[in-house]
């Protein structure tokens, strides 16, 4: 990954805010479905994942921590976004194309089938989320061992729900979520001093990447890019271990174990 510290590339002043941005947009989206409301959600929660994504090599350790904090949460924000927008894309071009009279079922069915498909991809998605809470739990103990396991399971999670997407495209952004739950599944692994299987978790994690980048679109390539930086840099040792899912709200007392070097 390339160095981000520069005022026109990692922009500090815009990763909180931006991150709280994509929370109230994403929220709003529950009571106000429309497409112009759903594509005011997605951009918040974009340009929230660009500025994290940017700010991820920062030199100044709490703003890497808030980066990585603030991407991560994001990640499953736009996801579901991501789902409810191509729902919304399906039913629009139904709604064109069906006629009175035509007699073209054949598009109407497809086109229901395809909603079906991203409804089915948008429950299993938010399954694999909730499955995955117990996670900061196990960070804040450091329990180590247990959050390699919940990660792994959420991570496998995603990917069955990957496998139930409408489209290549859909596809690739749930494995995108899935690799995010691989390199922090990952870290807990270092963090357990287990350097072998954390090395077996970031080498399924690029291949994962690599993969997933043959029929990703648009941004989802550029969030592989940045797991796929993730995960080589942890198993080269151009990161040093730090603690899985940083905690910067959890009072003075607590510290993350060391954050990757600049």
């Amino acid at each position: 990954m390339a160095a981000v510290d520069s005022a026109s590339v990692c922009r500090p002043a815009y990763v909180v805010p931006y991150s709280e941005q994509c929370d109230f947009d994403h929220l709003s989206i529950k009571k106000d479905g429309s497409p112009k409301n759903v594509e005011a959600a997605y951009g918040a929660c974009d340009r929230a994942q660009t500025e994290a994504g940017n700010c991820l090599t920062s030199k100044v350790k709490q703003l890497h921590v808030v980066a990585l904090s603030a991407l991560y949460h994001d990640v499953s924000e736009q996801a579901d976004i991501a789902l409810i927008r191509e729902q919304l894309g399906v039913l629009d071009i139904a709604a064109r194309e069906a006629k009175p009279g035509d007699p073209t079922v054949a598009t109407e069915r497809a086109a229901a089938e395809a909603d079906l498909a991203a409804s089915q991809a948008g429950t299993c998605r938010e399954r694999a989320y909730l499955a995955g809470l117990p996670a900061r739990g196990f960070a804040h103990d450091h329990r180590y061992k247990d959050l390699e396991k919940i990660l792994i399971s959420q991570s496998a999670q995603y990917e069955a729900c990957a496998n139930m997407a409408a489209s290549p495209r859909q596809k690739a952004y749930v494995e995108y979520s899935s690799l995010v739950a691989l390199e922090e599944s990952g870290r807990a692994a270092q963090a357990a001093n287990d350097n072998d299987n954390a090395n077996k978790l970031f080498k399924a994690c690029l291949s994962g990447a690599a993969r997933a980048n043959g029929y990703a679109e648009g941004n989802t390539k550029h969030y592989l890019a940045i797991v796929t930086g993730l995960c080589s840099g942890r198993m080269s040792g151009k990161y040093r271990v730090d603690q899985p899912r940083p905690l910067d709200r959890e009072g003075e007392s607590f510290r993350p174990l060391a954050l990757p070097s600049p």
